[in-house]
């Protein structure tokens, strides 16, 4: 077991539960309490090397019996180059604006979430989160972290990124965006400017949580170059 885990740290282990990904599949996770870390950028970093997800105050990573299908994976910016497609999606999404840490605009961001909710996520628990969870969620986060904003040329809120700081990089914890703007490719958009800040403050890693292969909304994630799957216990370059 990871070092990180050594220290007096217990894993525990969640009720199976519907699945969130696989519709008729049970889920069952092992997770850990990030309350008990002093330093927590340590705990969640190291964590996230070892493929598990951060949510609310606590890691986790799938443990099912069943069904090995959820795949950890992040973009190594050594290995990342701009495609034809990412260029497009750049150029077509030049005239916005990114803010990091943007402040008094949480009711902004809420109202965005509810309608991407009510667009992406129709059949789910999220579009039932009140503002007060949403901000629990979104903005009071006891780690470090920064939240990345695009706006359109009239100052509207077109997409927000929450972001964990990383010893070696960010991890993309939760995204959303105008659901009307499909073919600006927003949620892609959003990785790519958070992969110029990375390259900007020198780390190595973008950790995009969990990819499956079956799951349509995840293709975004493979259509990254510089991509890597967390399998049997070693990161290794999709293909």
């Amino acid at each position: 077991m990871m070092e990180i885990l050594k220290k007096n740290k217990s894993l525990k282990s969640t009720i199976k539960f519907p699945c969130s990904y696989i519709e008729g599949n049970m889920e069952q996770r092992i997770y850990v309490d990030l309350k008990e870390f002093d330093n927590k950028i340590e705990a969640i970093s190291e964590l996230s090397k070892n493929g598990f997800r951060r949510s609310y105050d606590h890691m986790y990573i799938p443990n099912c019996d069943d069904c090995k299908k959820c795949i950890s994976s992040r973009i190594n910016i050594d290995r990342f180059f701009y495609s034809k497609s990412i260029k497009r999606n750049l150029k077509i999404n030049q005239d916005l604006k990114l803010v990091v840490n943007s402040i008094n605009i949480e009711k902004e961001r809420y109202n965005l979430f509810q309608k991407y909710c009510e667009v992406r996520h129709s059949h789910g628990q999220m579009q039932f989160m009140t503002y007060d969870e949403f901000n629990n969620f979104f903005h009071h986060n006891f780690n470090s972290n920064k939240i990345v904003d695009l706006f359109n040329s009239n100052n509207q809120l077109v997409g927000s990124m929450l972001l964990d700081d990383l010893s070696d990089g960010f991890s993309a914890v939760y995204s959303f965006f105008n659901p009307k703007l499909k073919k600006r490719g927003l949620g892609k958009n959003l990785i790519l400017r958070s992969l110029n800040l990375l390259e900007k403050k020198k780390k190595k890693f973008l950790y995009l949580g969990y990819w499956i292969r079956e799951s349509k909304s995840m293709n975004y994630k493979s259509s990254f170059s510089g991509l890597e799957l967390f399998l049997n216990g070693n990161w290794k370059i999709f293909s």
